[in-house]
C-alpha cells in the first residue's frame, strides 16, 4: 500500500514554482460578470519562503496586477511579518490578508486539480460582504529558453 502511495506522489504534488496562466471569470456582488481573457501567476517556493513574483488578470474592464509578495513558511503555515496568513501544502496555497484601514479582506486559493490544471480563486470582502470574486483554470508553462521566456510570457494554452 505504501509503495502505491509513493508512486502516486509525483502525480499529486507540484513544486509551487513556475509560471501559470489561463482564463476565467470575475463576478461583482452586483451580479455583473466579466470573462477573464487572461489570469497569470509567477510563483516560487523554497523550503523557507513562498514568493508571488508576479500576477494579475484581464477581465473585461477589470484589470489588476500584483507586485512581489513574500511569505515565510513555518511547518506548512504562511507568515508575513510574523502574522499568520494561511497554509501551504503540496496541493494548495491558501491565505488571506486583512486591511484594517478600509476593513477589507483579500482571500486567495490556488489548488492543483490534476497533472495539468490548477484552480485559481480570489475573493475580496468589503467588511462582511463579498465585493468581487475572480476564478479560473490555469495551466503551468513548460520551461523555455531565456530568449523565448522574454518574448512569450504567460501564453494561454
Amino acid at each position: 500500500m505504501l509503495k502505491a502511495l509513493l508512486l502516486l506522489t509525483p502525480i499529486l504534488s507540484f513544486s509551487m514554482t513556475g509560471k501559470f496562466s489561463g482564463k476565467g471569470v470575475a463576478r461583482y456582488a452586483s451580479g455583473r460578470e466579466y470573462q477573464c481573457s487572461e489570469i497569470f501567476l509567477s510563483l516560487k517556493k523554497t523550503t523557507e519562503r513562498f514568493y508571488l513574483n508576479e500576477g494579475g488578470y484581464i477581465c473585461g474592464l477589470l484589470q489588476a496586477g500584483f507586485d512581489n509578495f513574500k511569505m515565510d513558511i513555518k511547518d506548512g503555515e504562511l507568515f508575513h511579518q510574523d502574522q499568520k496568513l494561511g497554509v501551504i501544502t503540496e496541493q494548495e496555497i491558501k491565505y488571506s490578508i486583512f486591511d484594517p484601514e478600509d476593513n477589507s479582506t483579500y482571500f486567495f486559493t490556488f489548488t492543483k486539480l490534476d497533472e495539468k490544471r490548477f484552480h485559481y480563486f480570489e475573493e475580496w470582502h468589503d467588511g462582511e460582504k463579498i465585493a468581487l470574486k475572480v476564478e479560473g483554470i490555469l495551466f503551468e508553462h513548460s520551461p523555455k529558453s531565456p530568449k523565448e521566456e522574454s518574448h512569450q510570457q504567460f501564453d494561454v494554452q
